[in-house]
């Protein structure tokens, strides 16, 4: 869905910060972008190498001209466009659905019903087009993009005015070979009818999964169009007939969108009736994943010459998600039981200038002795404290809390690439894209709570007071920040100096502070913690746009799945977790889009706005949380990894060569690129995660492992006293 940036892309055209590549033509990219209002959008671009061109800096001026006259009903709409920079730009609405050939792979051809109103709508849209005098020339499965409120047109890229040739050289045939019309195949005058010609082609291809013209090389494709009878094999009987007409070699036999419209006579004020459920499905998935889009940078390519010697600046993007473990993001990282959290991310340069010891960063200290297979290992120092794990890091290497403080690693080989940011627990630690916020210790005894921000670019701190919270309560949790919003734990009342220091006239609550205004949003009470409590008040925490995911202790010890409305922070919804020591389940919140995965139990999946069982696996014994991917996948006592459709909770394969037997099941499993990596004891067992076909195993030991999606990609293992990195296999 989204492509890295190359190391030459621009990082912002515009108000628009670049993002990621949506995809590239001979023309120009396309990329994702967003405004500093949130606003995301797709932005188009030419080559800079056309650019000094007249003629494509004219056929590009057009293009979003077309683009404002097909308006954003039947398009997406023009937010801005400068055609006359330097790089010239478009930035359009991002369409949250699939384009038309994607669906069709997706979920088959569109039933007969589907297809009429599709085509009824296309109609309309060409209409808005034909009534501006304006022909598109280059209408196509992918360039109709299927929303819950019907088809958008896009790409005017050919569009021109009618009778208008000029930037047409004579006896060319511009287009798309298998959806052209017979007059534009022969490099003749494009009309309206050949629009209607085109559309034709589309809606065969919705009602059968192939174009009228079959495939092949472009010059078969432009014989058969010129000469052949159209192919309408599996087009419903009735809507053969239309479209049979519309296909005729003639312009002057070819019916107008009018006309057409009222022979696919349907109803289209509810579209998304009219489509398959698994393609609405879909088409949800892929907003929550725009939504989550970040942004990553490829490193330039390697001058291999003494005298040029690169570093990388950016990461990798892999094509697999990773799963959602804690602190509101699919990177969020966790070590079991270890009292030690650590942020995983893209890096970002190597030397910014920031590294606190000056000069190369140090080399990695071993806590043990590592394995063959290890790339590097570095001691940790955690206290027993329960804590709970945070957002990721998503620029500068790999970022690590403990005892000792905050302190960013060079994943490469595991040396310091910046010094101590922080001397705040680990629990009073939280980080964003690019801002670490932490719990400030105050001056004096019960002073106020101080909650600092540090942007990890200049790495200046901005502290905030809140008078009515103690910030000497040890206690005092941040949980996760998600969308310009903190979610932490703050205390009133004085500390008694033993342990976590809880007493039972303290007060306590759960509150949500926004980070760019430092304004409290909402605060809701908490109940008390008994005074010999070793443990906080919350083991995770995981937030959207609407949910804030906890798993909560409670005061006699028991464990229970909360989730509350993330904007007012009222309960919707709590169900106990059925687990005998809360140490076992911290660090295993597993979110992910909709649906929350308990971590004790039988494997199941829960609605997060009910709370009721959307489907339970319930075969044998698993612990531990699922990796949540395009898949789901568990760790089950006897088989090894299972993959489950995370819809419907079916078992889609078992894991396969006989090396699931002694499978960890207290170790979640990883997915990560296009492999599941499971624990055994002293090894990490290697598993496609589209077949689940056993590949190799390697030494490892660990508590908890993690995917760093960086330069260079690593596999990071988390134990009670260290931190190592493992090669991608």
């Amino acid at each position: 869905m989204f492509s890295p940036l190359t190391h030459d892309d621009p990082h912002e055209l515009g108000a628009y910060r670049v993002i990621a590549r949506l995809g590239s033509g001979g023309m120009g990219t396309v990329y994702l972008a967003r405004a500093a209002s949130g606003r995301t959008v797709a932005l188009k671009t030419m080559h800079a190498r056309i650019a000094a061109d007249s003629a494509f800096r004219t056929r590009f001026r057009l293009e979003v001209d077309a683009a404002r006259v097909i308006g954003p009903i039947h398009g997406a709409r023009v937010f801005d466009a400068d055609p006359l920079a330097e790089t010239p730009w478009m930035a359009t609405e991002y369409v949250l659905g699939p384009p038309l050939d994607d669906a069709i792979a997706f979920s088959g051809p569109l039933p007969e019903p589907a297809v009429r109103a599709l085509g009824a709508l296309l109609c309309a849209a060409l209409a808005q087009l034909h009534n501006s005098d304006v022909v598109h020339r280059d209408l196509k499965p992918s360039n109709i993009m299927l929303t819950v409120d019907g088809p958008k047109v896009i790409d005017f890229g050919i569009a021109r005015a009618m009778g208008d040739d000029r930037l047409t050289r004579t006896g060319a045939a511009a287009g798309t070979p298998a959806f052209m019309s017979p007059e534009q195949a022969t490099g003749q005058d494009h009309t309206s009818a050949g629009d209607v010609f085109a559309l034709a082609g589309v809606l065969t291809y919705a009602a059968t999964g192939h174009g009228p013209f079959g495939t092949g090389q472009p010059a078969d494709l432009l014989y058969r169009v010129r000469y052949a009878d159209p192919d309408l094999t599996g087009v419903p009987e009735s809507l053969a007939a239309v479209l049979a007409r519309c296909l005729c070699k003639d312009p002057a036999d070819r019916p107008t969108t009018a006309e057409l419209a009222a022979q696919l006579s349907t109803d289209t004020t509810a579209f998304a009736h009219h489509l398959p459920e698994s393609l609405l499905t879909e088409t949800g998935l892929r907003a929550a994943r725009v939504w989550r889009a970040q942004q990553h940078r490829l490193s330039p390519p390697v001058d291999t010459s003494p005298q040029a010697p690169t570093t990388p600046m950016s990461p990798a993007l892999s094509r697999r998600k990773l799963l959602t473990v804690g602190g509101g993001s699919a990177l969020g990282v966790a070590a079991a039981g270890a009292g030690v959290w650590a942020w995983l991310g893209p890096q970002n340069g190597r030397d910014n200038g920031k590294n606190a010891g000056g000069g190369k960063p140090k080399p990695a200290t071993s806590a043990t002795t590592a394995s063959p297979d290890m790339d590097w290992q570095v001691p940790i120092s955690a206290s027993k404290a329960t804590i709970v794990p945070p957002v990721p890091l998503n620029f500068y290497g790999i970022a690590l809390a403990d005892d000792r403080g905050v302190r960013i690693l060079d994943p490469a080989d595991g040396g310091v690439h910046i010094g101590t940011l922080s001397k705040a627990p680990a629990h009073q630690c939280v980080i964003d894209e690019s801002r670490l916020y932490t719990c400030e210790a105050p001056s004096a005894d019960d002073g106020p709570l101080i909650i600092s921000s540090v942007t990890l670019k200049n790495l200046t701190p901005a502290p905030v007071e809140y008078k009515d919270f103690n910030g000497s309560l040890r206690g005092t949790q941040l949980l996760c920040t998600v969308e310009g919003t903190l979610y932490l734990v703050a205390g009133q009342g004085t500390h008694s100096g033993q342990g976590l220091g809880f007493r039972s006239d303290q007060s306590w609550f759960l509150l949500a502070i926004n980070t760019e205004t430092n304004k409290i949003i909402w605060r809701q009470p908490l109940p008390r913690r008994p005074e010999t409590s070793r443990r906080l008040h919350f083991l995770d925490a995981h937030a959207t746009d609407q949910h804030l995911v906890l798993q909560q202790e409670t005061s006699d010890g028991k464990v229970k799945l909360s989730v509350r409305d993330s904007r007012t922070g009222n309960l919707r919804w709590e169900q106990p977790l059925a687990v005998s020591e809360p140490d076992d389940v911290q660090g295993m919140l597993a979110v992910e889009y909709d649906k929350v995965y308990p971590a004790a139990g039988p494997l199941r999946a829960l609605n997060l706005s009910d709370g009721k069982e959307a489907w339970n696996f319930g075969r044998s014994r698993r612990t531990g949380p699922p990796a949540v991917d395009d898949l789901v996948f568990a760790v089950e006592e006897g088989l090894g990894v299972v993959a489950l459709d995370p819809f419907s909770g079916e078992l889609q394969w078992e894991e396969k060569g006989g090396h699931g037997a002694d499978a960890d099941l207290i170790t979640p499993p990883i997915a990560f690129y296009r492999f599941v990596y499971s624990k055994s004891p002293g090894q990490l067992r290697i598993i496609n995660a589209e077949t689940g076909e056993f590949r190799k195993a390697y030494k490892a030991t660990g508590e908890r492992f993690f995917a760093y999606m960086g330069i260079p990609e690593k596999v990071v293992a988390v134990g009670a006293d260290f931190m190592a990195a493992y090669p991608i296999q």
